[in-house]
């Protein structure tokens, strides 16, 4: 099913796509003087609801690996909640109450869980909109006793919806935790996407205006130690001014980053920059550089740090270090991340 707006450069489709076996969301864009600079968003919401394409023109910005999509593995930009990375121990205390994550399947035996409760979950979604301005459209998926697969793990009654949005410059995805519940609720919320090197790892910059990065252990977990990237001794990882992803080899957590000022991936082989800016909740970023042979790496925005759960229980100072999120009954919490890309004429 398509859906236009008279005299719109945006349409949107609702598709079944037998390859994925999922139904597709396509959000579109057509540039009237340029179709280099058409844009197109599509989202698997049977995937997780899984944003496994952003393509501006001939360029798939987002990487992602079909086989791995169908499985619902770690490729595209998919959904990290309400645990952002990883719980060290697969358990976590909330409230003075213990809670144990054993029970989570994943496809490799890690000692921690990794990467949250619904990016390997079938999602709903709501009928697209299209304006003059844009096309969207939402996703959600619902924390109930009788409708999630892991509610003892999480026993926290809650709705997650995501709205995509698609402009002439990119695309904005908006987060929304409600409380359905009756108690407090904690979270953190972050996106996974496989950013494509589009030419090669050399001709690929990332800047991120972060100060400072945070230790991890063998486990890549928090240790509690904050590193000063202006330092010396830390300066491989100071991302302030551009550095070639060929340089990089990181898998690193990113904080106090500067409020409003956006993460740039410059693509110099193609004249092609991508912005990605946020709300003030996104205090964290990940940046995964992967291998030299990987045609991607990543850039994580997250609302918390990596084991937030737990570390906010350890004193104030990691409390805020932490920066875990919580609703009350009733209530929400919503931010937004924003994609926007930029064309060299």
């Amino acid at each position: 099913m398509a859906l236009e707006h008279p005299q719109s450069p945006f349409s949107a489709e609702i598709r079944q796509d037998a390859e994925l076996g999922s139904t597709v969301l396509s959000l579109s864009y057509q540039d009237a003087q340029d179709a280099s600079r058409n844009l197109n968003a599509e989202i698997a919401p049977d995937l997780g609801s899984n944003l496994f394409r952003l393509r501006a023109g001939e360029h798939d910005i987002i990487y992602r690996d079909l086989a791995l999509l169908k499985q619902m593995g770690f490729t595209g930009d998919f959904v990290l909640w309400p645990f952002p990375n990883r719980v060290r121990d697969k358990r976590y205390s909330y409230q003075g109450k213990e809670y144990s994550l054993a029970a989570v399947k994943r496809p490799t035996p890690d000692t921690v869980l990794i990467h949250g409760l619904v990016f390997d979950r079938a999602w709903q979604y709501e009928q697209p909109v299209v304006t003059a301005t844009s096309a969207s459209v939402t996703t959600f998926v619902d924390v109930t006793a009788a409708d999630d697969h892991w509610y003892e793990a999480y026993p926290f009654e809650s709705r997650l919806s995501l709205t995509y949005t698609l402009t002439a410059e990119g695309v904005q995805i908006t987060y929304q935790v409600r409380n359905t519940g009756t108690q407090s609720l904690p979270f953190g919320f972050a996106l996974h996407p496989y950013f494509s090197t589009l030419s090669n790892k050399q001709e690929t910059y990332i800047s991120l205006p972060a100060k400072a990065v945070m230790e991890a252990d063998s486990l890549l977990l928090p240790t509690g130690r904050v590193l000063d990237v202006s330092g010396i001794m830390y300066a491989m990882f100071d991302l302030r001014q551009p550095v070639a992803v060929s340089n990089l080899k990181l898998d690193h957590v990113y904080t106090q980053l500067e409020p409003g000022a956006p993460v740039v991936v410059d693509y110099r082989g193609r004249g092609i920059q991508l912005h990605i800016t946020s709300t003030d909740d996104f205090t964290h970023a990940v940046i995964y550089s992967a291998t030299a042979q990987d045609p991607f790496f990543c850039i994580e925005h997250q609302t918390c740090s990596t084991d937030a759960i737990n570390l906010a229980i350890q004193g104030e100072e990691r409390q805020q270090m932490a920066h875990l999120l919580e609703v009350q009954p009733g209530s929400s919490a919503t931010g937004s991340l924003y994609y926007k890309l930029t064309f060299q004429q």
